[in-house]
């Protein structure tokens, strides 16, 4: 009996982390932008935000006709600078989350960049060498994508985001359950090994 309790708690504690979340903006109405690039839309729980410094990012009708998050810019960059395009994702609530896909379209002229970083919630940034949906990228703060033009002349940045696939890292009641678990599993075997001696 005690062991069909201890087995119970433990099928518990791993069914109450969050279930994977699509994002995919077809809520949304194109268009639809925060006020300012640091002002974010919300959708699933998350709030993504960006833009440039022509304007906040915003919802349009991406190649395949569904509907995408993103902006473009072009400019004169110089010095060593060139404009971008940022686009941010973290959880409304600024917890941890895991992230298992994303469909992304980062492009820059000939002499820019693009980028995907993932800051950790621990502190640090994700492996770059490491595949999405393991790893660090199960444990994130904020993802952070970037597309920077010509930083030497006149050039362009487009970053568009889309059904991004995330889910809320383990609630931190799931895991003293899932410790009172196994504690109780090892109290178990130990009680049943003394009765053997």
């Amino acid at each position: 009996m005690h062991k069909l309790v201890a087995v119970s708690l433990l099928l518990v504690a791993g069914s109450l982390q969050a279930a994977p979340v699509t994002i995919d903006f077809e809520e949304r109405s194109v268009g639809d932008s925060g006020s300012d690039i640091f002002d974010p839309i919300q959708s699933m729980g998350f709030d993504i935000w960006g833009g440039s410094a022509a304007g906040p990012a915003e919802i349009l009708i991406g190649d395949n006709g569904t509907q995408v998050f993103g902006g473009s810019i072009v400019g004169p960059g110089q010095d060593g600078f060139g404009f971008n395009v940022t686009l941010v994702l973290e959880r409304s609530d600024g917890g941890a989350f895991a992230l298992y896909s994303l469909d992304s379209f980062l492009e820059a002229d000939v002499n820019g960049s693009t980028s995907i970083s993932g800051s950790l919630a621990g502190g640090g940034f994700a492996s770059l060498g490491v595949p999405v949906g393991t790893g660090d990228w199960l444990n994130l703060r904020k993802l952070t994508f970037v597309a920077e033009g010509n930083p030497f002349g006149v050039g362009s940045a487009t970053a568009e985001i889309d059904n991004i696939v995330v889910s809320a890292v383990p609630i931190p009641a799931a895991m003293w359950l899932f410790g009172s678990a196994l504690a109780g599993l090892g109290w178990l075997k130990r009680k049943q090994s003394r009765l053997f001696i």
